[in-house]
């Protein structure tokens, strides 16, 4: 199998991922907005801010991005610019 190569200053936040995926991490089964691109928010309970989220599934084609709103220590903040897509999200 091979490995990655060194990413360089990357390594540090890769290894942050890791870690806190590997230890906090949320599924959520979400349904977006009927209208597309309008900011939604997933409550997470870490009480700590979370550090990113990945679409693991959805029902239909939609790219789904972080809001204006500031995380905070119970919730993220997206967007969808599709409307009423059910999809599975993973907070870390």
């Amino acid at each position: 199998m091979k490995r990655f190569v060194d990413a360089g200053v990357l390594n540090q936040q890769w290894d942050e991922v890791v870690h806190n995926a590997i230890d906090r991490r949320q599924f959520v089964d979400v349904i977006t907005p009927a209208t597309p691109d309008l900011e939604y928010s997933i409550e997470h309970g870490f009480g700590t801010v979370a550090i990113g989220f990945i679409v693991i599934s959805q029902d239909k084609a939609a790219i789904t991005y972080k809001g204006s709103t500031a995380w905070d220590n119970d919730k993220v903040y997206l967007k969808t610019n599709t409307a009423t897509v059910a999809a599975r999200v993973m907070v870390f």
